[in-house]
């Protein structure tokens, strides 16, 4: 008798805990049913970059094949800043993130408060900016509440706080393969019941001493420009930007009657386990997340329309994913977008796969800008390319680390 009212007693806590924890009862629902084999969709796409400040004017300067990459004359190195933030001092990567997401929400249909919705917030740098901000100008004292809102995570509590979400908040960190990581996160939020809707994201504005200071170091940075998969080739250039996909619940888009941009239909995650900045030459673990990922994707390499490449404009890299494509995807159409973005560094992943999105959207691939006297024997898309019968893209990211992350994304089928 006494272990049963124990037992009843354990029992009224975890749910009053659940209760805290889950208040929406909508939510709780949710939580209850079966979701592994939800088909989760994007119905929101927020977009900053160094060519234009929103999601559709970045586009449209993408396939015009505008760069919005600079050589900066005190740095001596080509770089892609934001325009019109210059008097935007502190917490940067911030307020480039919180204008995305608003963006993103807009156009998904949304309104604050969504006490149901998950965020995954990834950066490669974070606040790194602002730290070095306040460490290089010693009439600046640290505050206590600087010191916290500099701490890596708080971009994503950032984020839920905005949001006034009740729901997991997470902040993966991979490198330069952070976003692909965030859209597998919050993909699998959703599939595991944990929320119905849930946004990924990115953001850095990594313009900084020690960052290209580190970089310059293993020589990786441009001398005068970006041409990714030319001969011609010689590095990135550093970028700022930031991105939010919206993704939800298929069943949960039409019960809104929300605008689907195309589906999340799977990804692929492996590690090269070799070396801090180089890839293994073998590619051995960069195809085997390539296979993963058309394999939870129920798609072949023969499906795939349109691949967003990682395409750095170094030696290495594009060898690499040139060397990946060849084997596997002799015929599909290939372009490389930092030529006009700069290398974004962790978001960069993410601006990118809203790129493939637009592409399945509009039916169109954009183009390499920057490439010049090609390197390689693909299928690179030089001028906009208009693709019909586009079904499916894949998202490529590498970072330090040897980290390896692939995504796949389809056109919502009718």
């Amino acid at each position: 008798m006494k272990l049963r009212s124990l037992t009843r007693k354990k029992q009224g806590k975890v749910a009053a805990l659940r209760a805290a924890t889950f208040p929406c009862p909508d939510l709780m629902k949710y939580r209850d049913q079966d979701t592994k084999n939800l088909t989760v969709v994007v119905t929101g796409i927020g977009m900053i970059s160094a060519i234009a400040n929103d999601r559709e004017s970045t586009w449209q300067r993408l396939l015009q094949g505008i760069s919005g990459i600079q050589f900066d004359s005190q740095l001596q190195i080509p770089v892609a800043r934001v325009k019109d933030l210059d008097d935007i001092h502190f917490l940067r990567s911030q307020y480039l993130l919180e204008k995305v997401t608003l963006e993103a929400i807009a156009d998904a249909g949304l309104e604050i408060p969504l006490v149901n919705c998950g965020v995954v917030i990834g950066s490669s740098r974070s606040y790194q900016r602002e730290l070095e901000l306040l460490l290089d100008q010693p009439e600046l004292t640290l505050t206590e509440n600087q010191w916290w809102q500099c701490q890596s995570a708080n971009l994503s509590a950032q984020i839920a706080n905005l949001l006034q979400t009740h729901s997991p908040v997470l902040a993966p960190m991979a490198a330069c393969a952070t976003a692909n990581w965030a859209i597998a996160q919050a993909c699998e939020l959703i599939r595991s019941g944990q929320c119905e809707l849930a946004i990924a994201g990115a953001t850095d504005a990594a313009i900084t001493p020690l960052t290209i200071a580190g970089f310059q170091k293993i020589n990786v940075l441009a001398k005068s420009g970006v041409y990714p998969f030319s001969q011609e080739r010689e590095g990135f250039a550093l970028g700022e930007g930031a991105a939010i996909l919206v993704l939800e619940s298929l069943e949960s888009a039409q019960r809104r009657d929300a605008n689907v941009y195309g589906t999340v239909l799977g990804w692929g995650i492996t590690n090269d386990a070799y070396h801090a900045t180089s890839p293994n030459p073998d590619n051995h673990m960069a195809m085997l997340a390539i296979e993963d990922c058309l394999r939870r994707s129920h798609l072949t390499a023969a499906d795939i329309g349109y691949i967003n490449v990682h395409g750095t404009a170094t030696s290495l890299n594009d060898a690499r994913e040139a060397e990946l494509i060849q084997k596997m995807f002799p015929h599909s159409l290939v372009s490389a977008t930092k030529g006009a973005t700069g290398h974004t560094l962790g978001a960069t992943g993410m601006i990118e796969a809203a790129f493939c999105l637009l592409a399945l959207r509009d039916q169109l691939v954009p183009p390499s800008v920057g490439m010049k006297t090609p390197a390689f024997n693909l299928k690179i898309s030089n001028q906009p390319q208009r693709s019909p019968d586009l079904q499916y893209a894949l998202n490529f990211s590498f970072g330090f680390g040897g980290q390896n992350a692939i995504v796949a994304f389809g056109k919502l089928q009718e």
